[in-house]
């Protein structure tokens, strides 16, 4: 943030070195998922061990995104029409999934119990309601109440999350950097 802030040469500097940081590291989170992806998957298409084809046509779309990403390059057509295609119906089908958990845990969740609770469980209702298409059909001007709902009183909440991710993120990378996390590079395994 100091560069947004501060106009010098030595900021500049080290906002550089910050960038270059942050791209190797998350090269190597990268190659690490990508080399622990494929070593599970192929152990497993290899004894035939449950979803094995899944796996084999997970591994294949693996390797054609980079070998497509690698020689047309990421922003040309044919890679981005590819991915946003295949990116969007996994996002709806996992979002679809996804709606079962929410709901079941916000009911175990905002049990109406006292009062706080109830107002917890008022708002997620909301909030849920003002996001849902049959209600935008009829009342459009749901969007922006639901809009200043979550970039207002929800705002804390969202902060706190993503403070918390990112320090929780750090904290994991350097834990893994230092060699503590041993599970990610399956070493800890039998």
């Amino acid at each position: 943030m100091a560069s947004w802030y501060l106009v010098s040469p030595q900021v500049d500097t080290i906002f550089n070195e910050l960038s270059i940081w942050n791209m190797m590291i998350s090269t190597f989170t990268l190659f690490v998922g990508l080399l622990t992806v494929s070593s599970r998957y192929i152990t497993n298409i290899m004894r035939r061990g449950a979803y094995w084809p899944y796996q084999c046509y997970a591994l294949i779309v693996i390797i054609v995104w980079i070998i497509m990403g690698l020689t047309k390059g990421i922003y040309s057509d044919i890679y981005q029409t590819a991915f946003l295609s295949t990116k969007i119906t996994l996002h709806i089908a996992i979002l679809g999934q996804l709606i079962f958990f929410m709901v079941s845990g916000a009911y175990r969740v905002f049990r109406m119990r006292n009062l706080r609770t109830a107002l917890f469980a008022i708002c997620a209702a909301s909030v849920a309601t003002l996001n849902s298409p049959w209600l935008l059909g009829i009342y459009p001007e749901a969007d922006k109440i639901s809009f200043w709902l979550l970039n207002n009183p929800a705002m804390a909440g969202q902060r706190a999350l993503v403070i918390s991710g990112a320090i929780g993120g750090l904290f994991l990378g350097f834990r893994i950097l230092f060699g503590l996390e041993r599970g990610a590079l399956r070493v800890t395994e039998a």
